[in-house]
C-alpha cells in the first residue's frame, strides 16, 4: 500500500482534471485517488476518510496547480516526525485575537494572522516562503493529514454549521487537541480559487460557522507559534 491518496471532491469545473495531473506529474512517484462528485465539502471528505486505507489522505483541491518536481518528498518527509499531524502548501503563525475569549465576540477575532505560502501569487495574500516550518494552521486548499488524526475525532462531522467553511481550522484545531504539530511547506503552486465554489449553490453559513467554531474550541484558541 502507498502511503498517500490523493483525496478529490470535484463539481467537474472545465480544467479540474488539468489541475488532478499536474500532482501526479511532479510527484516521485504517481498516487492513486478517490474521486467524488458533486458533494458537499464534508461530505465528499468522509466519503474519502471512509472509501481509502492510506496512512497519508491528500485533501487538495481541484484548482490547484503543483509545479515543484518531488514536492511529494517534502510533505511525506514531514511525517517522518510522529509528532506530525497535519501538513499543508499555505499557513498562518496565529489563528484567533490573543484576547478572544476576554472580549464580547466579532467573527474577525478568529482571523488567521501572517499568512504564508509559496503559491505564484503568495504576495497577495501574505508572505512568500519555500521552507518548512510549524504553524497554527493551514489554508484549505492542500492539507495532508495522518489517517489516525481522523479516527481519534470519528471523521469529519457531518450536520453541523461548519462545512464549506472553517474545515480548514477545524482541522488544525484537532490536531493541537490531540498534542500534535502542522506544518507548512512551502511547496511551488497555484490556487486557482472557487473554481468548485463557483458551480455550487452554498447554503451554509458563514457567521453560523463561525460562531459555532468559536464556542467549540476554546481549550486551544487562541494558538500561536514562535515567528520563524
Amino acid at each position: 500500500m502507498q502511503k498517500m491518496v490523493y483525496g478529490i471532491a470535484t463539481c467537474l469545473w472545465e480544467g479540474w482534471k488539468e489541475c488532478c495531473e499536474s500532482w501526479n506529474a511532479t510527484a516521485s512517484e504517481k498516487y492513486s485517488g478517490s474521486i467524488v462528485f458533486n458533494k458537499r465539502v464534508l461530505d465528499a471528505y468522509q466519503i474519502i476518510f471512509k472509501e481509502t486505507k492510506e496512512p497519508i489522505i491528500a485533501y487538495i483541491h481541484d484548482d490547484v496547480m503543483i509545479y515543484e518536481q518531488d514536492w511529494d518528498l517534502r510533505v511525506l518527509k514531514q511525517f517522518e516526525d510522529p509528532q506530525v499531524g497535519l501538513v499543508g502548501f499555505g499557513g498562518a503563525l496565529r489563528l484567533g485575537h490573543p484576547n478572544i475569549y476576554k472580549i464580547p465576540y466579532e467573527l474577525p477575532q478568529l482571523a488567521r494572522y501572517d499568512f504564508m505560502s509559496n503559491m505564484r501569487n503568495a504576495e497577495a495574500h501574505g508572505q512568500r516562503f519555500s521552507g518548512e516550518c510549524d504553524v497554527a494552521t493551514l489554508d484549505g486548499f492542500a492539507m495532508f493529514v495522518r489517517r489516525s488524526v481522523l479516527e481519534n475525532f470519528g471523521g469529519w462531522p457531518l450536520g453541523l454549521p461548519m462545512n464549506y467553511f472553517m474545515y480548514d481550522n477545524f482541522l488544525a484545531c484537532q490536531v493541537r487537541r490531540q498534542g500534535l504539530k502542522t506544518r507548512l511547506v512551502g511547496v511551488d503552486c497555484e490556487h486557482l480559487g472557487g473554481k468548485t465554489a463557483s458551480r455550487m449553490q452554498l447554503p451554509d453559513s458563514h457567521s453560523a460557522a463561525h460562531e459555532w467554531f468559536y464556542e467549540e474550541f476554546r481549550d486551544v484558541l487562541p494558538f500561536a507559534v514562535e515567528e520563524i
